[in-house]
């Protein structure tokens, strides 16, 4: 049937008031710490004076292309979503519709419909919102011909998890459906208490189909229900005082003004009070979203833009994380990653890779510098791949060297390692070769991961290698191997290695695990050669995740000493906080501090981060 009319709706000066308001909110306190939160560069005191909230959404959903796998995405406004994982969950058996999502004891849920007919909706948890295991499927006990669309409410003032469902009890399937809640009875969420109805929605006469999808919200004292007329195919808006009801609806028929055909109806909180739903349009394979600043009045539904026509009915949560004052992590403003430091000219200098990107896509590599290590000045691109003859995409972990009046960076690009060279610290770089130092899969693992040491004799060396670690000796051209690569490797590598010298030893530090993963960390051993082998330490990780502080997937490191002192700091990236993953990583600066023996001390990962070193 074609869509009914939408009746235009005209929205009270007040109420534009408050929307253009919140629309300035969303991306200010939605996108990572930014200028507003975490602007340095200009050299003054800290800029953090207050506690602020950094936030993030995390949608999970099923897709126009599959009922069977739901998929997950991120985002930093509630509209512009990231994928995180593809097919990130397909259950033992049946469906995974309608699929809603929390975050809870540090561990992620979702709730499903498990298929069309039936009394059992599923569960699933998951550590790191990308591998997602079977939990439970948990039947109701209610005589139900159709369950469908379960959806967590976990903001009752008892702060117990519930699950509101859809349940269709009459005599024939697909027909007077009601909403159900379940209140969980421990925290395993395997064991639940028999189902309430909500009472004042229910099927009549004249909505004899009843209601389905319907979504509960909490402000102040009153529970808001936004649910789905099966018959007049549109979402209404019921309201009460406690969450089973009795609820009374305020918003009947097209009352909103979104037009008649849409399901799957979710709302989050957004910064600054206000509030955004999203509906699907399953009709016509789209996804839309309205916000409003108080539950009742709502904007004209607009397209998602990247997912309408990809998703169906999911559900979004905000995640947030507190900035304290004082906090100088995130070192750097943006998405930034595998951090190479080094001292010159006075200033330290930190070279990213530029995060944020599908795929690890950056092109170019941006140079930062400090006169403190907190307050830091970005130079812009010191290198970019349009400028490079031979790859123009992925440029992953720049590694930079001063020797004699040059500057060498050492850099991943196409899975291979190249070299450009510059007069300053700031760049520009330009290609040394016209061609890899080392070639994609020329030692039978992946190119990646350049690491540069000049030794204090002047001789310098690289290492690189994901899968394998490779060491040798460069000649003093820079740019030619004076030995043949070695495989070094000690247990537990991944990747990203990073060599330094202190007290006559040589460390050698590397990443354990998968970049993506929450258990990213950092290992080191030692040696009295620069080419190793190096002795894996006892004690390791070194570096590893504070799931507390909501501190995950910390890998990827440099050291930088304090010239003069014997006064060391790791920078290293993590996942974004909150809700960041192995495409949108942030940089951190800790102290590191050894024992008199020459042990690295077990590293804590902070928000806090470091004082400005004079």
């Amino acid at each position: 049937m074609p869509p009914h009319a939408t009746r235009p709706w005209r929205a009270p000066a007040v109420l534009l008031a408050l929307l253009a308001a919140l629309a300035l909110v969303v991306p200010l306190t939605a996108n990572r710490v930014h200028a507003a939160e975490h602007h340095r560069s200009d050299g003054s005191e800290r800029a953090v004076q207050q506690s602020t909230t950094v936030s993030r959404y995390l949608f999970t959903a099923f897709t126009n292309s599959s009922e069977s796998n739901m998929y997950v995405y991120g985002s930093d406004d509630a509209q512009n979503f990231w994928s995180i994982q593809d097919k990130a969950y397909t259950p033992p058996s049946g469906l995974v519709r309608d699929p809603s999502v929390i975050h809870r004891g540090g561990r992620y849920y979702v709730a499903y419909t498990t298929g069309w007919t039936g009394t059992a909706f599923g569960l699933a948890v998951s550590d790191d919102r990308r591998t997602w295991t079977h939990l439970a499927d948990i039947d109701h006990g209610v005589a139900a011909n159709n369950t469908w669309a379960p959806e967590f409410f976990t903001d009752a003032p008892d702060g117990k998890v519930r699950i509101v469902v859809s349940l269709s009890t009459g005599p024939t399937a697909y027909r007077h459906f009601q909403p159900y809640v379940l209140t969980a009875l421990d925290d395993t969420l395997t064991k639940w208490s028999k189902p309430q109805p909500l009472e004042g929605i229910s099927p009549s006469e004249s909505d004899y189909n009843g209601y389905i999808d319907t979504f509960v919200v909490r402000k102040g004292t009153t529970y808001h229900a936004f649910t789905k007329n099966a018959t007049g195919e549109l979402i209404e808006h019921a309201v009460a005082d406690r969450v089973t009801g009795p609820y009374r609806f305020t918003g009947k028929g097209d009352w909103a003004g979104w037009g008649s055909l849409l399901e799957g109806q979710t709302v989050v909180a957004l910064p600054g009070g206000g509030y955004r739903m999203f509906m699907d349009g399953y009709t016509v394979k789209k996804y839309y979203y309205s916000d409003s600043p108080d539950l009742e009045h709502w904007t004209p539904k607009r397209e998602l833009p990247g997912l309408s026509g990809v998703v169906r009915h999911g559900t979004v949560i905000r995640e947030t994380a507190t900035v304290r004052p004082g906090d100088s992590n995130p070192a750097l403003p943006g998405y930034h990653a595998d951090p190479d430091v080094m001292y010159a000219e006075g200033r330290y200098w930190i070279y990213p890779t530029e995060d944020g990107h599908p795929g690890w896509s950056g092109t170019r590599f941006n140079g930062f510098s400090s006169p403190d290590l907190v307050h830091w000045t970005d130079h812009g691109p010191a290198l970019d791949l349009a400028d490079v003859s031979w790859c123009h995409e992925n440029a992953w972990a720049p590694s930079v060297v001063r020797k004699g009046d040059t500057y060498w960076m050492y850099f991943s690009a196409c899975q291979s390692i190249g070299v450009a060279k510059s007069s300053s610290p700031q760049g520009p770089f330009t290609d040394a070769l016209g061609k890899p130092l080392v070639a994609k899969g020329q030692f039978g693992h992946q190119s990646i991961d350049p690491d540069a040491f000049v030794d204090d004799d002047g001789t310098p060396y690289l290492y690189f290698g994901q899968g394998a670690f490779e060491a040798a000796r460069l000649n003093d051209d820079m740019v030619s191997f004076a030995t043949q690569p070695v495989k070094i490797t000690p247990s537990g590598y991944n990747e990203a290695p990073t060599v330094f010298k202190r007290a006559g030893r040589y460390y050698a530090m590397w990443s354990e695990d998968d970049t993506r993963s929450p258990d990213y960390r950092v290992a080191y051993g030692v040696s009295d050669s620069p080419l190793g082998p190096f002795t894996k330490a006892t004690g390791n990780p070194v570096l590893a995740k504070d799931t507390g502080d909501q501190i995950l997937g910390t890998g990827h490191n440099s050291v930088i000493q304090v010239p003069g002192r014997d006064e060391w700091y790791i920078v290293y990236h993590r996942f974004a906080r909150p809700g960041g993953d192995g495409t949108h990583r942030e940089v951190a600066i800790d102290r590191m501090r050894f024992d008199p023996d020459g042990t690295i001390q077990k590293i804590r990962p902070t928000q806090a981060g470091i004082e400005p070193v004079r």
